[in-house]
């Protein structure tokens, strides 16, 4: 006898695949999503612990703040004092150059033939006036101030006769250069080490 089956294994199996391969994609689907699911939860976890860590470091530089301006202050204080500082040295410099200035020109001036009349400090210039007998008393006062190691220059700026006590003698003005002769055998010093 022959059987005849009617009914549709082909397609019954074939709708079982589909149906397991949806249930599979479905199933892969669902542990996809829950592994997204976990990694957002981890990085929102994250997240939230820079935020407080952020948070902590900015509470804490807002305590250090003050601590910054003051150290802010004293930086502003430190130049200003050695401004100060700087300025004290100037005039201490410049004090002992007018007195080495008063006293090499003291020492350089001849007593019974030169006599000055004014001497003016601005700087490092000098200007001396004064009366001499002749010309070539001038000349080698002139050398003399040149020789010496405080002045770098002297420039005669006039010459005249005048009258003093009914004899001819000569006025004249003398402009100098001085120079630190400190600064100078420091630099030496410094050539030499």
């Amino acid at each position: 006898m022959i059987q005849i089956n009617l009914l549709p294994i082909r397609q019954i199996k074939q709708r079982i695949r589909v149906r397991n391969e949806v249930l599979v994609f479905f199933v892969a689907f669902l542990v996809l999503l829950g592994l997204l699911g976990l990694f957002a939860v981890g990085m929102s976890q994250k997240v939230s612990a820079l935020h407080e860590s952020i948070a902590k470091l900015n509470d804490k530089k807002q305590s250090y703040t003050p601590i910054l301006n003051q150290i802010k202050k004293l930086e502003k204080d430190k130049k200003a004092l050695d401004a100060k500082i700087d300025v004290i040295k100037k005039l201490k410099e410049n004090s002992q150059i007018t007195v080495q200035v008063l006293d090499q020109i003291a020492s350089v001036s001849p007593a019974n033939r030169l006599w000055l009349t004014s001497i003016k400090q601005s700087g490092n210039n000098v200007s001396l006036q004064g009366v001499a007998l002749d010309n070539r008393t001038i000349a080698e006062y002139m050398k003399s101030l040149k020789a010496s190691p405080i002045f770098a220059d002297a420039v005669l700026g006039k010459s005249s006769q005048v009258m003093v006590a009914s004899k001819k003698l000569k006025s004249f003005s003398l402009t100098l250069q001085t120079q630190n002769p400190g600064k100078e055998e420091n630099s030496l010093q410094g050539k030499k080490k």
